[in-house]
């Protein structure tokens, strides 16, 4: 194993297998990640994520997690159309969460929330009662904004990363941004200078990042199922933890992320990169785990399995 590889990708697929395009049954997403987690990958995955209305369906599958080995969780909160039904969901998810841990104890572990935001934008006052709420609950949260990719994206999201840089207050835990990479149709995927946007606002404001949605494959390419490019997972976290390192602009960042050439990305022994730019191994862990923590897949096989191909993991 290459340790920058090995940096780079542990715990780094969060199992999505309830979520378009798998859409899998309950009983069989989370049979399989059970599997993965048996198996020769499983320093691979990361958390099971499941929307929080459907925590206690997961109750007669607990005997396949202890406490020596527990269900690590990711759960996710419902979308709302307003302010004040964000609110109302949001108190369902922390009684939902805290019911399911009260029954299960140290067999499950939950403690990510990754809540999706109404449409109209950044309401301070709603975030800052969200973001406490979490806190005081033990769970790392991530703020997912849904106002569309257009019009004036550019705009809305400078000031949605503002707000969440000035949530966290009383000693709460500073929330993340969850970006969403694509979907099943093309008009899901936000371009590689939107893509950059984001790494480059979350990096100045220092919030954490992660991902979902897209990133099925280690390098961009043009996929016929959605009729557009899809962006790579190696493409989005090299240029994340590049711009990090080397101060790079959106430009410089933009470019990484639309690099369709596999050669361009290079796994030395201790540290990986695109071209001449290179991250230690080291930073990758430390980058990992304070600004592009992971990314939600409904395919644990695909991205492993492709990864592997490029000969990078063994």
């Amino acid at each position: 194993m290459i340790s920058s590889a090995r940096a780079l990708m542990e715990q780094l697929l969060d199992y999505a297998g309830l979520f378009p395009p798998a859409a899998l049954p309950l009983e069989q997403a989370i049979r399989n990640y059970a599997a993965y987690r048996d198996g020769r990958d499983a320093w691979m995955l990361g958390r099971f994520i499941i929307p929080a209305a459907q925590l206690e369906k997961l109750s007669p599958y607990m005997p396949m997690f202890s406490g020596d080995r527990p269900l690590q969780l990711s759960v996710l909160g419902t979308r709302s159309r307003d302010a004040e039904e964000c609110l109302r969901l949001f108190g369902d998810t922390l009684q939902q969460t805290e019911a399911f841990r009260g029954k299960h104890g140290s067999s499950v572990n939950i403690d990510v929330l990754e809540l999706p935001l109404p449409p109209a934008g950044a309401d301070r006052r709603l975030l800052d009662e969200i973001a406490a709420g979490a806190s005081e609950h033990g769970l790392r949260l991530f703020f997912e904004w849904t106002f569309p990719l257009d019009g004036d994206w550019g705009s809305r999201i400078e000031e949605a990363l503002d707000a969440v840089k000035c949530c966290a207050g009383q000693g709460g835990m500073q929330p993340g941004v969850k970006l969403r990479t694509g979907g099943v149709t093309s008009d899901a995927f936000p371009s590689p200078e939107q893509v950059a946007a984001v790494l480059i606002g979350c990096r100045d404001r220092e919030l954490a990042l992660k991902f979902t949605a897209g990133l099925h494959h280690p390098v961009r390419m043009y996929r016929e199922e959605v009729k557009t490019e899809m962006h790579g997972f190696l493409n989005v976290f090299v240029a994340g933890m590049l711009a990090h390192v080397y101060k790079l602009d959106r430009n410089k960042t933009a470019e990484i992320l639309a690099d369709k050439d596999p050669d361009s990305f290079v796994f030395l022994p201790n540290a990986l990169g695109w071209r001449t730019l290179t991250v230690s191994a080291d930073e990758v862990r430390r980058l990992r785990n304070l600004a592009l923590c992971s990314y939600g897949s409904c395919s644990f096989d695909e991205p492993r399995d492709e990864l592997r191909e490029l000969k990078s993991i063994e």
